[in-house]
């Protein structure tokens, strides 16, 4: 692991102002997660309700409605949040959520909250630091063939993930998730963490392999379908994914400069964990879901506008890839207010 320190800029905020936004509170960790769970729960119970009954056209839209879920129950959303230990006070809850959601989307929470915080947000979009992220044209992202696999199977993801947790039950330590070179692996050596993370892909491969054993045995083929589910139907969670950070620069010491914020409407809003947020997320994410619009306000005349809703960052997007198709070094800047401080552009010396 790296040991480069950047020196971001981070507007500055009264300290008892602070204090008060990353106040954790045990109530709201478990509405938002108790809720999903929930949801989780209905939308299995009616998927496996309307198989037995055969009613085959409702069952396979609870299936589809059951995918688009699941997929904000895991790293575009739940998962992510759930890393960052910010929803509960209390530190039980918020592992038993994670590991949990961890669980019903094949991701390993050991790995995961490791490469988020330690490349992703320390290092967001820096090229070589950032495991997660790699700045790249947006058609990279953004194209018809990418967008028609959300909307059905997303094959890239299940390799990925299937290939990775597999591996990683078999003892190889070296794969990663998120790139394919197994050179510079996340966890080296005798490191703790690595022996954890393998032993929770163990968990997962064998828990769902005897998942699919009492699913044959029972005759009930669509829960199978549900265990393989966050690979299918991906489209909300990948689209408000890109909305993060393509088509903005890299290698750029200042969040302002690197992530997009976005106005969303509430329901789309509790799916995502207020993580349309995205520049305040980076800039504080000590601050729970819950307080990011608040952080919001507190930080806005510092900060870029933002995106007037999910269609209007899209389509800001596609008018950066029409621009990045005749000049492919093209990124876009965000327009700062009147009196805000000027984007922290310069690299670290020994980067």
């Amino acid at each position: 692991m790296t040991t480069t320190t950047i020196d971001w800029y981070r507007i500055t905020i009264e300290k008892e102002t602070l204090r008060q936004l990353t106040a954790r509170r045990d109530l709201r960790g478990w509405i938002q997660s108790g809720s999903f769970l929930l949801i989780w729960v209905v939308l299995t119970a009616l998927a496996v309700y309307f198989f037995l009954q055969r009613w085959w056209l409702l069952m396979v839209a609870a299936c589809y409605v059951h995918a688009l879920f699941v997929n904000m129950i895991s790293m575009a959303a739940a998962v992510h949040e759930l890393s960052h230990g910010t929803p509960f006070k209390s530190k039980a809850p918020n592992e038993f959520f994670l590991y949990l959601f961890c669980f019903l989307t094949w991701n390993n929470p050991i790995h995961y909250r490791a490469s988020h915080i330690l490349t992703h947000h320390q290092y967001t979009v820096y090229k070589g630091l950032d495991k997660e992220n790699i700045q790249g044209p947006v058609k990279e992202k953004l194209n018809w063939v990418n967008v028609l696999s959300w909307l059905t199977f997303d094959w890239e993801w299940f390799t990925r993930f299937i290939r990775t947790n597999v591996r990683h039950a078999l003892g190889n330590g070296d794969v990663d998730f998120f790139f394919r070179e197994e050179w510079d692996p996340l966890f080296r050596g005798n490191d703790p963490r690595r022996r954890a993370m393998i032993t929770w892909a163990r968990i997962v491969v064998i828990g769902y392999l005897l998942l699919i054993a009492a699913f044959l045995v029972l005759n009930v083929w669509v829960a199978i379908f549900l265990v393989f589910s966050t690979f299918f139907a991906r489209i909300l969670a990948n689209v408000t994914g890109v909305t993060q950070h393509i088509g903005l620069g890299s290698d750029i010491p200042d969040w302002r400069m690197v992530c997009h914020t976005v106005k969303l409407k509430p329901v789309l809003r509790f799916l995502y964990w207020n993580m349309n947020y995205h520049t305040e997320h980076h800039m504080y994410a000590a601050v729970p879901f819950f307080n990011l619009p608040k952080l919001r306000m507190v930080m806005e005349k510092d900060l870029p506008e933002a995106h007037s809703s999910l269609f209007a960052c899209i389509r800001k997007l596609y008018e950066i890839r029409k621009v990045q198709e005749k000049d492919p070094a093209y990124v876009w800047s965000p327009t700062f207010p009147p009196g805000a401080a000027p984007p922290r552009l310069t690299v670290p010396t020994g980067l």
